[in-house]
């Protein structure tokens, strides 16, 4: 076949059959090549598309996680029953359990929570007004965010109070109000009891190191060093002014105050407006307490001027003045003691009706008490009962009569009343012997005649 061919057919099958083969494996490992390259390339597209989706389902393992826990320490999906509860545990926190001064807790409406359109829980706020210290407020904070519950504080306004004292100046007393807002979460599909707020408490119980963890914590916030906020100026006050008597030592209460608590004070005498010796002050029962001692001074009023200094930095001082009245003591006037005069009752309204001789010559006194209806017929020596007193016929004579009542001689005559007979002191008792007795005894019973009205 070849045979035939010319030599420039001969040269072109030459050619091509060199040239054919060539390009045939050209063709063959360039498709082989872009294949592998192919290959290449979707295989790391879908090794990118595994790690996107392995990335997926990680985020989507992690948000049910995070919405599992969620779940678990959110309120119940009932938040109005499960708010009494919580109210109930931050009422015992702020007030039993950190001891804070608590002025107001109150809720507010429960709005609800959305994602896009769909309601997935309830929204519950509250208002908390408490008073108390720095320390207390850390304390508060770091108890309130240690409790897996979902809440949260929005705001959180603190004010410090201030007080007058001295020379109506005002200084901190170191408490602040704090107001504070709180919200908390309910979830639909919550998994908390209505018992949570126990289960909280028992958690906080078991932890015995937390009480210890608190106090170091609220320690690192409350000790400043000295580029913290500046040292608060400390007062001192006496005790109420009064007069004291003059030429006796007096001793007059100081008490400080600082707002700064840690800080220590003390107590100096500056001057007086009077030169006196040996004024000084000693320490009192408290820390932040002492005593002016002044000696006895004469009559008149002294002005004294005491400093209270503190040891925070920089230290600062106040000097308040104390005024002391000294006064001489006012001689006491005692009164004598009169003795009432004695009330003579019946006598005011008993008489002597009569003075007449018997049939035996004998002088009798016959006497009437108005006031009661008794009638006497007495002779000289007897007697009769009158305002509970003894009253002894001493003389009868015919213009008078003398009675004796206890240690005093009564003079009265016809018509007049005994209370206003005329008294006359004796130094001692009478005996009580008749001067007009009779001769014998049967005279004497004889000489008494029937009543005569």
């Amino acid at each position: 076949m070849f045979e035939n061919l010319t030599p420039r057919e001969r040269v072109l099958v030459y050619v091509i059959g060199t040239i054919l083969p060539i390009a045939l494996v050209a063709v063959v490992g360039l498709w082989f090549f872009n294949s592998l390259n192919q290959n290449k390339t979707d295989r790391e597209a879908l090794i990118t598309q595994i790690s996107d989706a392995e990335y997926e389902m990680g985020i989507a393992k992690k948000a049910d996680r995070r919405r599992a826990y969620y779940e678990s320490i959110s309120l119940p999906s009932d938040i109005e029953v499960a708010s009494n509860n919580y109210l109930a545990w931050v009422k015992g926190l702020v007030r039993d359990d950190l001891k804070l001064r608590l002025k107001m807790l109150t809720p507010n409406d429960s709005t609800p929570l959305k994602v896009g359109t769909k309601v997935v829980g309830k929204r519950k706020s509250y208002t908390l007004a408490m008073d108390g210290t720095l320390e207390d407020l850390t304390k508060f904070l770091s108890s309130f965010y240690r409790v897996e519950l979902l809440h949260r504080i929005n705001s959180l306004k603190i004010t410090p109070q201030n007080e007058t004292v001295g020379s109506k100046r005002k200084i901190r007393n170191g408490i602040l109000s704090i107001v504070a807002k709180i919200e908390v979460l309910s979830l639909t599909s919550s998994m908390e009891g209505a018992d949570f707020i126990d289960e909280l408490k028992r958690e906080m119980e078991i932890e015995n190191d937390w009480a210890k963890e608190l106090d170091v914590i609220a320690s690192a916030v409350v000790h400043r060093d000295i580029f913290g906020p500046p040292n608060n100026e400390p007062t001192v006050s006496a005790s109420p002014a009064r007069s004291y008597t003059s030429m006796e030592d007096v001793a007059v209460r100081l008490s400080g105050k600082d707002a700064d608590t840690e800080d220590l004070l003390k107590f100096e005498f500056v001057s007086c407006d009077q030169p006196i010796e040996n004024v000084k002050i000693v320490p009192g029962k408290t820390e932040r307490s002492g005593e002016l001692i002044i000696p006895g001074q004469k009559a008149g009023s002294y002005n004294f001027v005491v400093k209270v200094m503190d040891n925070g930095f920089p230290a600062k001082s106040t000097e308040e003045k104390v005024r002391v009245v000294f006064k001489d003591e006012e001689p006491k006037v005692v009164k004598p003691v009169e003795k009432p005069a004695p009330a003579f009752l019946n006598a005011k309204e008993t008489r002597i009706t009569a003075i007449v001789r018997d049939r035996l010559g004998d002088w009798q006194v016959w006497i009437s008490v108005r006031t009661t209806g008794e009638r006497f017929k007495l002779k000289q020596g007897e007697s009769f009962e009158l305002d509970e007193k003894k009253w002894v016929v001493d003389e009868i004579r015919s213009d008078q009569a003398v009675f004796r009542v206890e240690n005093t001689q009564m003079t009265v005559g016809p018509s007049e009343v005994f209370f206003s007979a005329e008294r006359i002191p004796l130094e001692s008792p009478t005996e009580d012997v008749g001067k007009q007795a009779p001769d014998t005894k049967a005279d004497s019973a004889e000489s008494k005649p029937s009543d005569v009205s």
